[in-house]
């Protein structure tokens, strides 16, 4: 990082998995109520101070596709090594942000709640990271990072030979919020799943 930005907040979002359970299509560009997850999460993390996106160098033309239309300043943050898990996507991406906080999505995340966004941030005066806990654990691509200590410890924890980001979450200081709407946390796998909440956005009240 260079000329970091105190105070100040980048969008970070991890899109570079290859997506298995969802089929023969790339996820983030599957739509719901006709715009890609990708563009959701984007314009959600337009709170901030522009979006890093990670992801794989061969997705980077069809996301730049989707997203030139969204008022936000938009930078990649490329893979040199594709496939190595969320944990490396998010240090890629991390080497990448120039404020001293970091919002950071999955790009699976169509949902997300901006005012929820803001809390985590707001969380993260007193820790590392401010992080959405549910009865199945922590949500790490839901959450908010101090970027310095977090880059370090995710290049530690490669070192390591760590993969997991929940591995991470025990070299930071960590801000747990269990208020966080369920709705906002709402992971999309499956194409299944995905067809689930079209049909709710779509239902009359």
């Amino acid at each position: 990082m260079t000329d970091e930005r105190p105070g100040e907040t980048t969008g970070v979002v991890v899109a570079g998995g290859r997506s298995t359970r969802f089929g023969d299509r790339e996820k983030a560009l599957a739509e719901l109520d006709g715009r890609p997850m990708l563009a959701h999460v984007v314009a959600t993390l337009s709170i901030g101070d522009g979006v890093v996106v990670n992801c794989r160098p061969d997705q980077r033309t069809a996301f730049a596709d989707v997203l030139a239309g969204l008022d936000t300043e938009v930078r990649w943050a490329l893979d040199d090594q594709p496939d190595e898990g969320p944990l490396a996507g998010l240090a890629t991406a991390l080497a990448a942000v120039d404020t001293d906080r970091a919002v950071v999505l999955g790009c699976d995340m169509p949902l997300v709640d901006a005012d929820a966004l803001a809390a985590l941030r707001d969380g993260l005066d007193t820790a590392d990271a401010a992080v959405p806990r549910t009865d199945g654990g922590p949500e790490p691509l839901h959450a908010a990072y101090r970027v310095d200590p977090t880059l370090t410890a995710a290049r530690a924890a490669l070192d390591d030979g760590e993969r997991s980001l929940r591995a991470l979450l025990g070299r930071l200081t960590v801000a747990y919020h269990d208020d966080v709407p369920a709705q906002s946390l709402t992971s999309v796998d499956t194409e299944t799943q995905l067809q689930a909440l079209d049909t709710d956005e779509r239902a009359p009240d």
